[in-house]
């Protein structure tokens, strides 16, 4: 009886270490992806709904994904533009909710398998919810590429078929960039169309755009809709390194770091400031009109000691906004 409670009681701590080998080998994997649940929300037909995944190898070995897999064609992953990790890596990518062949509730997952350092894979619960009487057209704000001074205005067809009476009180644009405006184009029958139209203003700064806009409907259920919008505005003016990194000083010893400042078309640099760190910074700006600028910076340290993080401006002639790079360094105290 002893040997066989013997027996029973190894099998039990047999039993429990291998399930905890399992968790542990599966825990490694779920810290690498910084997505735990997705939940689309509520959504309309047509709408481009897509979230972004990240796996970050934080570990000290490389990681190899082996496969994404959906359980359902409700959803579909983008392709990843690497496989493999070194410590370190990240690689992110689209996760989009197929709202034109699916409808109503979708409950769902996306399993993310690891062959490498060993075998093991996470799976993320996805949901959402595919509403049919709001359809967009287009599915998304899609501004594209836009030259930075242009701006760019999309229009997206808002159709409705329920009440006769339903409005859209409000559109909500988190971008301070973005501007829409909206239009009441028919209202009959349990149907109604407007034409939302949304501006990317000409001032907007050189970045990537992806963003929501919210359609604040009277609803009483779902009021709010989403749709995404997204662009890149390129820069007329590039600098390169975009941070410079100015090496230790103390108090009064000076450095050079050079600019090379690169346009579509030509330009004349008038001047370069930073008001944070006045009397730090001089250049010799040159007086001509050129495509491609190299520009040699003088920075004197100031008697104020520790580490900065500030903005040099380079002011161009006819710009209404000047380029902006971050400087960062430090100055030590003098014992």
């Amino acid at each position: 009886m002893l040997r066989t409670m013997g027996r029973f009681g190894l099998g039990l701590v047999v039993i429990c270490c291998a399930l905890e080998s399992a968790a542990a080998q599966s825990d490694w994997a779920s810290q690498l992806v910084d997505t735990q649940r997705i939940d689309y929300g509520v959504v309309a037909t047509g709408s481009e709904a897509v979230r972004q995944i990240t796996v970050n190898n934080t570990t000290g070995t490389a990681v190899h994904i082996s496969a994404v897999t959906t359980a359902c064609t409700c959803i579909q992953a983008g392709k990843l533009s690497t496989n493999l990790l070194q410590p370190g890596e990240a690689v992110t990518f689209d996760l989009k909710l197929n709202t034109v062949q699916f409808s109503k509730k979708r409950d769902t997952s996306l399993t993310i398998h690891f062959d490498s350092p060993q075998y093991s894979s996470v799976t993320i619960p996805v949901s959402g919810y595919i509403r049919t009487d709001v359809v967009f057209d287009p599915g998304m704000v899609r501004f594209g590429s836009v030259d930075f001074g242009a701006g760019s205005e999309v229009t997206v067809k808002v159709a409705y078929a329920g009440r006769s009476d339903w409005k859209i009180n409000d559109v909500k644009i988190g971008h301070s960039d973005v501007t829409a405006s909206l239009k009441e184009i028919q209202r009959s029958g349990g149907r109604v169309d407007y034409a939302l139209t949304v501006k990317l203003s000409p001032n907007a700064a050189p970045q990537r755009i992806r963003d929501l806009i919210t359609l604040v409907t009277d609803d009483a259920a779902n009021p709010y809709v989403p749709l995404m919008l997204e662009g890149t505005v390129i820069a007329d003016i590039t600098v390169a390194p975009e941070t410079v990194n100015i090496r230790p000083l103390s108090p009064g010893q000076e450095t050079t770091v050079q600019l090379v400042i690169k346009g579509k078309e030509a330009f004349v640099i008038q001047e370069i400031d930073c008001a944070a760190m006045d009397g730090c910074f001089s250049a010799d700006v040159p007086a001509g009109a050129e495509r491609l600028h190299i520009l040699k910076v003088r920075f004197v340290a100031p008697e104020r000691t520790g580490k900065f993080t500030e903005n040099l401006l380079v002011k161009i002639a006819n710009r209404e906004q000047p380029l902006t790079v971050p400087v960062r360094g430090q100055v030590n105290s003098v014992n």
